[in-house]
């Protein structure tokens, strides 16, 4: 009887502790103005960059929000999509995206230099980080 418990015991934890686990890969990007990423056989194109945070030292009404606007090329299929920082109102800085037929996550991580009251001639670069689900 205690051999039967014992392999009652045994199985159990073999199927249900088998758990088919995700595979996530997080990859890391920094864009400039029309310069684009290959994922997979789809090209993601950082298109433009609207920046009205409080630049640094300034008194401000409200924080204000930093955009990036993406377009996504997949199979000849165009998709515009909008990452935002800050005040954003409805806009998010995740979207979720489906490329080549797999889930990823696009999150916006930061978009520098941060603004200054003195206009600099740095280029903006914007950090995001993809996640496939």
């Amino acid at each position: 009887m205690k051999n039967l418990i014992f392999f009652f015991i045994v199985l159990s934890s073999f199927v249900f502790g088998c758990e088919k686990k995700s595979e996530t890969k997080t990859t890391n990007y920094e864009f400039e103005i029309n310069t684009s990423k290959s994922i997979g056989a789809s090209t993601l194109v950082l298109k433009s960059i609207s920046d009205s945070r409080c630049p640094i030292n300034a008194d401000c009404i409200g924080a204000g929000s930093a955009k990036a606007f993406f377009k996504l090329t997949s199979s000849n299929i165009d998709q515009e999509i909008i990452l935002c920082k800050g005040d954003c109102g409805t806009l998010e800085g995740v979207a979720n995206l489906k490329i080549n037929g797999i889930d990823y996550s696009l999150k916006l991580i930061d978009i520098t230099p941060y603004p200054q009251l003195q206009k600099s001639d740095n280029t903006q670069t914007v950090k995001v980080e993809l996640t496939r689900a």
